[in-house]
């Protein structure tokens, strides 16, 4: 059969945590047909990458030789192999050079979803991982520290670099290539397109079908508007309180937002957001250039086209729906204790 490897690298806030539980719901599943799904949980996986790319540290505990027993488990397979982790996306060239010649056929996966669509989405999960910016603060970040050939230092803050990162595709595609590995940019599809189309999509790539597989669990939850901003404020006074995230990090993530706040996400409007233009120049650059570079592709470069994001603006929602999902939030985090 020979040994091959399939490295899905990110990006954030593209289905990665949908794939990533879909993939362990069905290890057993997909060793008959010959693909291993190394660990014994997606933590495992985590673990091994936190521990090649040096990012170990208190809170982590000992990770030294998760990779390398990773590697050795992928190494003894004889067939396809699947590591999905979206902190390999943005990994430093010296990192990525040593990463993809741990193996001989490599295929490295990057699952993209349109551009307006990410600017959503990643701030809401910047605020669940205790930033502070405001909406507008990351947009304007965002704009302006996009990457282009006038681009000047000052124009890059703190979250204009973040979301590029974790963002700047083509920098992502052009460090991943000059590995040698084949790269793929598998795209999200639009609203509206079949519920899945993205896991069939991934699941092409690794050589499989979805027939006799169990459905994923519910993945990385989104929070609602209300919830977004008071969790927002939330992180501000835990700030000032000298309790800076990653401190309280799982009642902060686990419980207050992914359980919580995401709870009652159909109770309250979602985070909205109009295609702006330099968001549709931006796209469309991004995807020339990426045909440039010679990346393959699963899906359609028309599934990259900017879409308006349905639901209101945060700095519209009201101080009663703010005091609400604040209410809400606080009786939830006393029924856990009360429980307990």
């Amino acid at each position: 059969m020979g040994q091959r490897v399939v490295l899905h690298v990110g990006t954030m806030k593209s289905g990665t945590s949908y794939l990533q539980s879909l993939l362990f719901a069905n290890q057993d599943a997909l060793a008959g047909r010959g693909v291993l799904v190394p660990g014994q949980t997606w933590s495992d996986q985590v673990r091994a990458v936190q521990d090649v790319l040096g990012l170990g540290s208190a809170r982590t505990g000992d990770i030294s030789g998760y990779w390398d027993r990773l590697v050795a488990q992928t190494r003894a397979h004889d067939g396809t192999s699947v590591v999905s982790m979206e902190f390999l996306g943005p990994a430093a060239p010296q990192a990525i050079k040593g990463i993809a010649g741990a193996w001989d056929d490599v295929t490295v996966v990057l699952t993209v979803r349109d551009l307006n669509r990410q600017l959503a989405s990643m701030w809401q999960e910047t605020v669940q991982n205790g930033r502070t910016w405001t909406f507008a603060d990351y947009l304007s970040s965002a704009r302006d520290g996009r990457p282009h050939a006038e681009r000047r230092p000052e124009d890059v803050t703190t979250a204009g670099r973040t979301f590029w990162r974790q963002q700047n595709i083509v920098r992502l595609c052009r460090n991943w290539s000059v590995t040698g590995a084949r790269v793929l940019v598998l795209t999200v599809p639009p609203p509206g397109a079949p519920r899945d189309l993205l896991r069939d999509r991934f699941l092409s790539v690794v050589g499989t079908t979805a027939e006799g597989l169990v459905a994923a669990p519910a993945g990385n939850e989104s929070i609602g508007a209300a919830s977004t901003m008071v969790l927002r404020r939330v992180n501000e006074l835990l700030d000032g309180a000298g309790l800076a995230f990653p401190q309280g990090q799982h009642l902060r993530k686990e419980v207050l937002a992914k359980k919580l706040m995401a709870g009652r996400k159909a109770s309250e409007p979602a985070i909205g957001l109009p295609v702006t233009p330099w968001v549709g120049s931006h796209a469309a650059t991004m995807v020339s250039r990426l045909q440039a570079l010679g990346v393959g592709l699963v899906g359609e470069w028309s599934d990259l086209d900017p879409v308006d994001v349905e639901g209101a603006d945060p700095a519209s929602i009201s101080e009663a729906d703010v005091t609400e999902a604040a209410t809400a939030a606080l009786a939830g985090l006393l029924a856990e204790q009360i429980r307990r």
